[in-house]
């Protein structure tokens, strides 16, 4: 992977010789190593090594944008080229205000040394650790481990240039019988050294064992403890859907026509936060510009979405710092989510459930049935157990929703201190950081052989 100071040069003596109105220049490299197993063995080591580089350029008010990975100064050039021609053939943008001149971002402290240097032997090292929970029985684990470094240049003809270089880890485990019962968890930091497999096994093993001989339970609305992956896929669907200003423009975001209401419980507060350091920080966004904290919800009430420059001229705002890359048109969105911790344990919120289940995760969620309502379906997986009286008592076989998430997240009757952070799905830099939730009703339509 390139150096910040090189990307940084190329991108100066790019932006120098640019004939356009004004040039931006994105430069990513992503350096990555993934170790996968199956079966309790190691079965493929794979290494990524790539930069690339994404040119916007604007003629009048006409927009081009090109991508490429060659960075020789001669390609680049001819993508800046190519990228005023495809601008000169583009619809005019009104709404665009030109590009961001961003003061310099906040530094993050989002680089682990020992988990860039991380050779496949050391993460064989954590499989074997991993493996070692499962024992020598029916249960075999399944999983990768993961760890990968990401530079991040940014540089306009408009003043703006800034640089970050970050690291994240992520190991998933799922243990898995002879008999298909599967149990998991995952853990995802910034350094590999905030992860341990032993413990992640330890728990993937647990909940398969939990997860035997599981029962049906008919489907109904019934009370449900959430924990944090599965409200993390809850907020990224909520991600793609609605938190960003032009999906509220569209008025295809439940947030559309209703900022200043109450939509969610005053239990309920989301927001985004590059600089938190319990996420994943970046301090910037694909524009340059410095990220802040966004409240999108907040005690229950739309705050309001998260901008990038040609949003927030639309409305007459100033960008948030949440604009995506130039070569993806949904418009601005969230790279670090949060919902606020509340102040009870995992053991308060089993107590407080006489008949229920526990949910670990979600699976083949659909978050695009009527995104005005946030109207979902899904399944469970790897871990659905009955509640009663206040314990777990068995497994259950796994179940469909159809649930509005305005709903459920208004009938929130307890939260935990400790929250967990998840990788996004929809992959790229950010986070996603959550704690468990108790949620009186929430509606199941059906139910699994599994």
């Amino acid at each position: 992977m390139r150096s910040t100071k090189d990307l940084t040069a190329l991108l100066e003596g790019t932006l120098q010789r640019s004939p356009a109105d004004e040039t931006e220049l994105v430069a990513r490299g992503y350096d990555s190593s993934l170790t996968r197993f199956a079966g309790s063995t190691i079965h493929q080591n794979v290494h990524e090594d790539d930069t690339s580089l994404i040119v916007r350029v604007v003629v009048g008010k006409r927009l081009g944008v090109v991508s490429t990975n060659r960075l020789e100064p001669e390609a680049v050039d001819k993508a800046v080229s190519r990228a005023i021609e495809i601008a000169k053939q583009t619809p005019k943008e009104p709404d665009f205000p030109g590009l961001p001149k961003a003061d310099p971002a906040s530094e993050v402290d989002s680089y682990s040394a020992q988990s860039a240097a991380m050779t496949p032997a050391d993460r064989a090292d954590g499989v074997a650790k991993a493996v070692a929970e499962a024992g020598e029985g029916d249960i075999k684990l399944y999983g990768a481990y993961r760890v990968s470094s990401t530079r991040l240049v940014v540089a306009n003809t408009s003043g703006t240039n800034q640089a970050y270089d970050g690291t994240d880890a992520f190991l998933s485990v799922f243990a898995i019988d002879d008999n298909g019962i599967s149990g998991s968890a995952s853990g995802y930091a910034i350094g590999a050294e905030s992860l341990d497999p032993a413990a992640l096994a330890a728990v993937a093993v647990e909940k398969c064992k939990a997860a035997a001989d599981p029962v049906t339970v008919a489907p109904e609305p019934i009370d449900v403890i959430l924990e944090p992956r599965a409200i993390s896929e809850i907020l990224e669907w909520f991600n793609f859907t609605s938190f960003g200003a032009k999906q509220v423009q569209e008025g295809q975001s439940f947030m559309a026509g209703r900022v200043g209401r109450r939509v969610m419980g005053e239990n309920i507060s989301i927001y985004d936060d590059g600089l938190d350091p319990e996420g994943i920080p970046i301090p910037f966004d694909f524009e340059g510009v410095p990220k802040r904290r966004v409240n999108l919800v907040e005690n229950g009430v739309v705050g309001g979405p998260v901008y990038d420059s040609m949003t927030a001229a639309k409305d007459g705002v100033e960008s948030t710092g949440h604009a995506t890359p130039a070569v993806f048109r949904g418009g601005p969105s969230p790279s670090n989510l949060f919902i606020s911790a509340g102040d009870d344990s995992r053991e308060d919120l089993l107590k407080s459930v006489r008949r229920g289940l526990l949910v670990t995760r979600f699976h083949y969620v659909n978050g695009m049935l009527d995104t005005r309502k946030a109207l979902f379906t899904g399944m469970t997986r790897d871990g659905t157990y009955l509640i009663e009286d206040g314990k777990m008592t068995r497994a259950v076989k796994n179940m469909r929703f159809n649930e509005s998430m305005l709903k459920a997240l208004s009938q929130v009757e307890g939260i935990t201190k400790e929250r967990e952070t998840a990788g996004r799905n929809w992959g790229g830099i950010g986070s996603v950081t959550a704690p468990t939730l108790l949620i009186r009703g929430f509606r199941f339509t059906g139910s699994t052989d599994f």
